[in-house]
């Protein structure tokens, strides 16, 4: 799931964590809340969750728990914020304990909990609530094991371009389209002293790995990386090498941060911040961004916008990269697991009541899957923010997508992906020995079942 560290603690107070694919703002260790006495009859449902800070805490709690509790007369609702969530939760459901909600960073980690029997199969409830109904296709098909649905996304993400649309404006810049108009912007950029691509990984390595799913998804294109995911074709084909190629001809540039050292040393406050007063002109990142975004650029006297990502080879239809920030199931050893069914039911029964929630936290969390209109979010609502999320859900909804390395990769394949692409930008690994690796990593993890669940793919370029 995943934040970063914030410049200061006016920022700090303003973030949530991001998901798997972000890094993780760690608070101190918070201590066990006094345990309440419930009234008879009243049963109560633990869910640990990532350390949300400031007033996105009390968006959780105020939108969701409270709500829920107030709902549900009885069951009590009990959320505790977990540092270290996934270690710590794989250490007590092991010794069979652990919350009766399990939050997973993502589909990849909750296999090893279906293969040892640690979480239930949710199939009957979501027959029960109508989930089919209310959720993506595609949430429900990547929750899937063995045929078997044992998790749902707690949220869902995709990668843009953002840009500096002040900085935009005077140039008399448009966001580029194809590879062609991103290299030719990148170069005037440069030529003017301007940092092209605000990219940097000091806060959060894993960062590494976001460029290498673009790149794969606007070079190679969606249908070749669901062909490799399904290994009808493998990673080292032509079309990867050439993406892992031309990323590291962009950092080779000194596009990224300004050049490699740069990229290795700058922190998310750097970044972010060169993006804010315009040193920077364009940063390639998720739509965790919206957190991002008004911090690092109030005050600046600078707008910035989102634009889709551009193709970066004639052939390619842009999409849309999938990502899930987390998942949620319930334990196997939980003494209620239908009341736990019930709050997971709360999370996506109501779209008024989850773009509210979605609104309050800022847009990078507990973006659930499901259908949400413009008329679903609060007047108040940053209409840069509704019109990203329902555009790129329509698209979802269509089966219509990208794929990120964090959501359909398998855990020992990914690390590789985010480790060794350093190897490739430092010189001392070659585009095609990296995408056979890959592939040689992948096609173990397949033949051990550590492969996430691949959707069939509804649309073709």
């Amino acid at each position: 799931m995943n934040k970063r560290l914030i410049l200061t603690l006016a920022a700090l107070l303003a973030l949530s964590l991001l998901l798997s694919a972000c890094p993780s703002a760690t608070p101190a260790e918070e201590a066990e809340p006094t345990p309440t006495p419930l009234p008879e009859g009243v049963v109560k449902v633990t869910w640990w969750t990532e350390p949300l800070l400031g007033t996105n805490r009390e968006a959780l709690l105020r939108d969701f728990v409270d709500t829920f509790n107030a709902a549900h007369p009885d069951i009590f609702l009990e959320v505790l914020f977990q540092p270290d969530l996934d270690r710590v939760t794989r250490t007590a459901i092991q010794g069979g304990a652990g919350p009766d909600i399990v939050q997973s960073p993502g589909p990849a980690f909750v296999i090893d909990y279906v293969e040892a029997g640690h979480v239930l199969p949710l199939d009957d409830y979501a027959v029960k609530y109508g989930w089919n109904k209310e959720i993506f296709s595609w949430a429900l098909d990547v929750g899937k094991v063995d045929g078997h649905l044992y998790s749902l996304p707690l949220t869902y993400e995709t990668m843009v371009l953002w840009y500096n649309k002040t900085l935009f404006d005077q140039h008399g810049w448009t966001p580029p389209t194809n590879r062609a108009e991103l290299e030719a912007l990148a170069e005037e950029c440069q030529d003017q002293g301007i940092i092209p691509f605000a990219h940097a990984n000091a806060s959060w390595k894993a960062a590494n790995e976001w460029y290498v799913g673009m790149f794969y998804s606007n070079y190679a294109g969606a249908d070749k990386v669901y062909q490799a995911l399904t290994q009808q074709i493998h990673w080292d084909d032509p079309l990867f090498v050439e993406a892992v190629a031309l990323l590291k001809d962009y950092m080779d540039r000194g596009w990224f941060g300004g050049g490699r050292d740069n990229y290795y040393s700058l922190t998310l406050t750097d970044h972010w911040g060169a993006l804010g007063d315009g040193t920077a002109a364009m940063k390639m990142e998720g739509t965790w961004g919206f957190m991002h975004a008004p911090i690092y650029f109030e005050g600046t006297g600078n707008e910035w916008e989102w634009a889709p990502l551009p193709k970066l080879r004639d052939e390619v239809t842009p999409v849309y990269d999938l990502g899930i920030g987390s998942t949620v199931s319930i334990n196997a050893a939980s003494p209620h697991p239908d009341a736990a069914a019930e709050v997971l039911d709360w999370l996506y029964s109501d779209p008024k009541r989850a773009a509210q929630l979605i609104s309050d936290i800022g847009g990078g969390e507990y973006v659930v899957p499901i259908p949400l209109t413009e008329e679903d979010f609060p007047p108040e609502v940053d209409p840069r923010f509704i019109r990203a999320l329902t555009t790129f859900s329509a698209k979802f909804a269509e089966g219509d997508y990208g794929y990120t390395t964090w959501t359909f990769w398998p855990a020992r394949t990914e690390q590789y992906i985010i480790s060794g692409i350093e190897e490739v930008w430092n010189g001392s690994l070659t585009p095609e020995a990296y995408c056979q690796e890959q592939q040689r990593l992948f096609a173990a993890d397949l033949a051990a079942g550590k492969v996430p669940p691949i959707p069939v793919r509804q649309r073709s370029e």
